[in-house]
């Protein structure tokens, strides 16, 4: 009785090249979960926001706003009802600094009317809108960490910004 065929021996260019496949798999993997890239898989609704600057100076000749994209992304089955007391709580934030000391927050606007305002984000979209975020610069030192914690439609979040 002869003995079985043996496969020769893979190449190791082979092994190499399905090791590099699997790392870069993992890592865009990794990427995209770091970056909320996979916020479709939730069940859930998703707010993200990003400011155009994470650096700030009060220096320069350029105002001290904080542009933002803030998006509020319906992961669910169903419908979801958005409300609030007033369209000026649509979009809420306060700012604190590394003691959790607040040290501005959004204006009070007098001429908003006090009337429920609301909408519907449907299952699988997404509202998407822009907004400005004014600092008093005698509030700020330079070379300190600060934190914003924001509202949209009753959901929240923060983000980080550093004054130079």
């Amino acid at each position: 009785m002869n003995p079985l065929p043996q496969a020769p021996a893979p190449d190791w260019r082979q092994y190499m090249l399905r090791m590099v496949i699997w790392v870069a798999f993992i890592g865009a993997l990794g990427y995209a979960a770091a970056g909320g890239g996979l916020g479709f898989l939730e069940n859930d609704m998703n707010l993200s926001i990003e400011p155009n600057r994470e650096h700030l100076s009060f220096a320069g000749a350029e105002p001290a706003v904080i542009q933002v994209k803030v998006t509020l992304r319906n992961n669910t089955r169903d419908p979801v009802t958005l409300s609030v007391g007033s369209a000026c709580k649509i979009f809420r934030w306060q700012v604190f600094n590394r003691g959790g000391e607040l040290i501005q927050s959004k204006v009070a606007e007098d001429i908003c009317p006090i009337s429920e305002t609301g909408a519907v984000l449907p299952s699988g979209k997404t509202l998407e809108e822009f907004y400005s975020i004014a600092l008093a610069g005698t509030r700020y030192r330079a070379g300190e960490d600060y934190q914003v914690r924001y509202w949209y439609w009753g959901y929240e979040g923060e983000f980080e910004f550093k004054v130079d």
